[in-house]
């Protein structure tokens, strides 16, 4: 008998802990809500995806995403300034890393992404950057750069718009991109690569 009482006396204590303390209104306190990094850990790791959103969630430090497929991946709007390749995703095509805080020197070296369509870099304080994969689109408008090399053998998309470092003569060859956007660069004069001061002369 005393068992029972036992038992009864302490059964609203557990049904309170199961249910949450409540607040003096009453009502049930909000839980924390997981972010969308969280969320992602959650999913099994064998998880394959066509696009997942990881923008605007506040995330310093690159994630290890290694365990999972990933086709697209937007991780624009945070406060990344690093990038670990051994930590991105599986089959990633492009990658959105708009809006960080990358600067300085970035080096993409080949083989490293080895499936990389398309990369977004605007809106950083890069002041070079090194691309040795072959990128079919690539977007590094709104940083302060003054070095691009490129791998040039698929790119068909270059946007290095509001760079006003970028002086005419660019260590990249603009007769090899079929579409290239420049506004806000050299004071709007042509661009000379090594190609194009061959066939000038």
């Amino acid at each position: 008998m005393k068992y029972l009482i036992c038992i009864l006396l302490f059964s609203p204590f557990l049904l309170s802990c199961r249910m949450g303390i409540r607040n003096e209104s009453g009502k049930q306190p909000l839980t924390k809500e997981l972010t969308k990094l969280e969320k992602l850990f959650w999913l099994p790791y064998d998880s394959v995806m066509v696009y997942y959103d990881l923008s605007n969630d506040n995330i310093e430090n690159f994630p290890n995403l290694s365990a999972f497929t990933i086709k697209s991946l937007d991780l624009s709007h945070n406060l990344l300034d690093t990038i670990n390749p051994l930590f991105l995703p599986k089959g990633l095509e492009k990658l959105n890393l708009s809006h960080n805080l990358y600067c300085g020197f970035i080096l993409i070296r080949k083989n490293t992404i080895p499936y990389l369509k398309e990369l977004d870099m605007s809106h950083n304080a890069l002041n070079r950057i090194d691309i040795a994969p072959p990128l079919y689109r690539i977007n590094v408008s709104y940083n302060d750069l003054n070095v691009i090399d490129l791998n040039h053998k698929d790119i068909q998309y270059l946007d290095i718009s509001y760079n006003s470092d970028i002086s005419e003569r660019v260590s990249f060859e603009p007769l090899w991109i079929d579409t290239l956007v420049r506004d806000g660069v050299a004071d709007g004069k042509r661009l000379l690569g090594l190609l194009t001061d061959i066939v000038i002369e």
